[in-house]
Parts: C-alpha cells; sequence; structure tokens
C-alpha cells in the first residue's frame, strides 16, 4: 500500500509540474494561515491549507489518471483506518457518521436540511473530507472532483468496478448504462430563483408548529438524483459512506456559486441569524472545528477553486414544450383540485408584470404518503376553450420532514416551484385546475400499489411568516 500510494502521488506531481526531486521537502498542510477563516478547534490551532487546489469534473478526467489514483489511495486509506478503529475520527465511517449527525436528526438544532443552512453545511463537510483526502496522502495539492451531470448524465465510469476500486458502493440501485432522466436534472428553475430562500431554503424553524421550506434547489436535483441513485445515497444516515455523495455534492456545491454569477439578482443572505449561525465539523486529523457561515462564503479562503461554472445550456435554459414531460395518466397518480380560496390568486397574477414566469410556494397537506423518498412529476390540468391543458411544472422528490421534537410526519408540505403565466391566467380566470402528482419509476424500483393522499393544495406567493 505504501509503495502504490508514493507511486500514485509521484505521478500526480509529476502532472501537476512538480519536481519528483521534492517528493522528500514538499510542504506539509499547513497549519496557520492569517490571511484565512480560523475555525475553532477544541485540540489545537487551525488547520486550513494555505494553497488554492481546483477541483474539476471527474468525468473530464481518465479513470486512470495520476489525479485520480491518488484520491483512490487517500479515500482507500480513510476506509482501512476505519477497518482498524470504525471510531476513528479522521476515518472514513467516522466522517459518514459525521453527516447522519447533522441530516439524519429530528433535533432541530443541529437539523440542517429543510432551511437555508444546508448549503453552507455541506460546503464544510466537503472540505471536511478533503483535508481529510490531503493529510491520508501527505499531499496539499489534492482536491475532491465533482460530478457535473448536467454534461454526464450517466455515473462516471471511476465509480464502477469490484470492491478493490474504493470509488465503488456495491448498494446503488442504478447501473452504468442507466441515465438520469433530463427532468431530474434541469437546473433552470433554480437559477431563476432571485431570492436566496427561494434558491436555498428558509430560515430554520424556531417552535414547534412551523413550517419547513427547503429551497427548489434542494427539493430538485439535489434529491432527484441522491434518490436516483437509490441504496446508500438514498438515506439521510448512510448516503456520506458513497463515494459518489461527495461527487455529486460537490456539483452542487458549485451551482450554488454558479447560481451568484448568473444573475445580478441572486445575493446571499444578509441576515446576521444566516451569517453568524455556527456550524460544526471536522479537520484533517479529525478534530473538532466551528465555522460561522460568513467564513465558508469564499471558496478560495477554505482553499480549492472551480475549474469553471459552465453548465450545459439545455439544463440551465427554460424547457421547451418538446422537452417537457408529457402526462400519460396512470392508476398511480395522485389528483387534487387546486384550492382557489386558500390560494393568492391576486398576488400570483401580479408576480407576472414584464416577465413570463415566476416562482411560487405549492402548499398542501399529506393525509397518507406510501413510501419514501417519493419522487413525482407535478401537472396543473385545466379546460382552455374546450382543450384539456396539462402543464408540466417540475419532478420533486419529497423526504420524509420529521416535527419537532417528534417521531412523526409534518402534515404541512411546501415546494418552491416555478410557473408560466398561462396557469395564473388559469387561476385568475377561476378555471378548476387539478393538481397531479405523477410518480416516477426509479432503476429497479417498482412504485406501490398504495396511492399518495393529499389534502388542500393551494399556492401563495410566499410564505405567510416571511
Amino acid at each position: 500500500m505504501k509503495n502504490s500510494k508514493n507511486t500514485s502521488r509521484r505521478a500526480f506531481l509529476q502532472k501537476a509540474g512538480w519536481s519528483t526531486l521534492a517528493l522528500g521537502s514538499l510542504p506539509l498542510l499547513s497549519t496557520s494561515c492569517e490571511t484565512k477563516p480560523k475555525p475553532k478547534n477544541t485540540a489545537t490551532e487551525s488547520s486550513i491549507s494555505s494553497s488554492v487546489v481546483t477541483r474539476k469534473n471527474i468525468a473530464d478526467i481518465p479513470a486512470n489518471d495520476p489525479e485520480i489514483k491518488l484520491l483512490k489511495d487517500a479515500i482507500r486509506i480513510l476506509k482501512d483506518r476505519s477497518e482498524i478503529a470504525p471510531l476513528d475520527p479522521s476515518g472514513w465511517t467516522a466522517h459518514g457518521m459525521l453527516h447522519a449527525t447533522f441530516c439524519a436528526t429530528s433535533m432541530y438544532s443541529n437539523q440542517v436540511h429543510y432551511n437555508w443552512y444546508v448549503w453552507p453545511w455541506h460546503r464544510l463537510y466537503l472540505w471536511s473530507m478533503e483535508q481529510k483526502l490531503q493529510k491520508a496522502v501527505n499531499e496539499p495539492q489534492l482536491a475532491l472532483h465533482y460530478w457535473d451531470w448536467t454534461k454526464s448524465n450517466f455515473i462516471p465510469e471511476h465509480y464502477w468496478g469490484d470492491e478493490s476500486n474504493p470509488l465503488n458502493n456495491i448498494t446503488r440501485l442504478v447501473a452504468s448504462t442507466d441515465e438520469i432522466p433530463k427532468d431530474f436534472i434541469n437546473v433552470g428553475a433554480a437559477f431563476r430563483a432571485d431570492k436566496y430562500k427561494t434558491f436555498g431554503g428558509y430560515p430554520a424553524i424556531e417552535k414547534r408548529g412551523d413550517s419547513q421550506l427547503d429551497g427548489i434547489a434542494e427539493q430538485t436535483f439535489h434529491n432527484n438524483i441522491h434518490n436516483w441513485i437509490g441504496g446508500q445515497m438514498a438515506t439521510f444516515t448512510e448516503s456520506g459512506f458513497d463515494p459518489i455523495f461527495y461527487g455529486h455534492h460537490g456539483n452542487c456545491d458549485r451551482i450554488w456559486k454558479a447560481w451568484q454569477a448568473y444573475s445580478e439578482k441572486n445575493v446571499l443572505p444578509t441576515d446576521e441569524e444566516w451569517l453568524e449561525k455556527t456550524l460544526y465539523a471536522t479537520d484533517g486529523n479529525g478534530r473538532p472545528v466551528d465555522f460561522k457561515i460568513k467564513d465558508l462564503l469564499s471558496t478560495e479562503d477554505l482553499g480549492y477553486r472551480f475549474a469553471d461554472l459552465d453548465l450545459n445550456p439545455n439544463f440551465c435554459n427554460p424547457f421547451t414544450e418538446d422537452d417537457k414531460p408529457k402526462r400519460e395518466a396512470s392508476q398511480r397518480d395522485c389528483i387534487v383540485p387546486l384550492n382557489l380560496r386558500t390560494s393568492d390568486g391576486d398576488a400570483i397574477y401580479a408576480e407576472f408584470e414584464n416577465k413570463e414566469r415566476t416562482h411560487v410556494i405549492l402548499h398542501f397537506e399529506r393525509a397518507q404518503l406510501p413510501y419514501q423518498p417519493y419522487c413525482a412529476r407535478v401537472f396543473f390540468e385545466y379546460d382552455k376553450e374546450g382543450v384539456k391543458q396539462s402543464k408540466y411544472t417540475g419532478t420533486f422528490t419529497i423526504l420524509p420532514i420529521l416535527d419537532l421534537d417528534s417521531v412523526l410526519l409534518q402534515n404541512g408540505v411546501h415546494l418552491q416551484i416555478e410557473i408560466e403565466k398561462e396557469l395564473a391566467d388559469a387561476i385568475d380566470a377561476k378555471k378548476d385546475i387539478q393538481v397531479i402528482f405523477q410518480p416516477v419509476p426509479l432503476p429497479n424500483r417498482n412504485i406501490p400499489d398504495e396511492l399518495l393522499k393529499l389534502e388542500n393544495i393551494s399556492l401563495v406567493t410566499h410564505y405567510e411568516n416571511d
């Protein structure tokens, strides 16, 4: 193992332009840097790297490239540590459990999903992994990679193989030949969300009974791909154990940064509640660290940049009618009338001044959720001059949202969606509008016969406490 690691590192350094003669004298991971934000550490000083690495799309790098070999060596070392001592805080298992601590919890002082903390915390979580990998092979130039599924909507070959490949995971329910449906990875609606609360989620709840509103980015491509892959990736408790988690979330982190660059209107919150929030993780040695969100907003201060922010424009622009999924009636469809009395029709119509689409909140009460995560395409259907219109509005994966201090699911659920003006016209005209949740079949999984049951569906322009 030691010889293999050194060989991979030597090849990696040669490719990066480093002299192989410097192998014994390369700088170790910096333990302090005055120009970087300093996380508090219960053991010793800060451990932020003094160099800035470039994260690349893994699908653009040959599977036998020295970069990939060194990445595999580093992951293998972390996994070997956990085989010897499962509680080793610098090992693979402990890092996966760290994700569960802050994502698979009903303690909402810890929970980072369903609210506006999801992207900052996961940025910190990936930083934590990158630090551990760098320390494992004593290489501060080693970077995590991202998987740009807008350009390669098959899982890259790097993640497949037998048990000798540390990037493989046998629990996945998809195959290398399975293609992610295009509507699962459309990022356009998220990019056009000019409020961070719409893109990244609303503030965390403060008291029992408050509604949790995750952002459109989490509810669509983030959740959809986790669920599509299946296995450990489709759970809060174990997704951090699958190496593809870091490729997927690396791209989500990149999309967050790309969202900021997409429009001058796309700005981050200035609320003290968000900027001063303390988030927790571990450093490259597995020691506890904490950051405030305001110190997580510059990736370069955290020691990395992205090779580019270019996404496939087919998934950034509005769907053409030909590209949109068509509804084919199914016996498993959930069909519920839109409640116009509880919908904010006038405010929705006013949103369309000088624009053809806008973001609104779809609220419903779940009377029965037969299985979860539940992935569905959402359509609105109504009559227009004697012709039935079926308007696709997005593909969402609904996760189990626990009530505060309870193991019960919240009844009230909110989806942040983008709608076109034609639907607002139908609402304004008091049309009878049916909302259809059509479950999506996933590879190697059957849709249960038991139906989703929803009640009191309404559309509003913003959450009541906004």
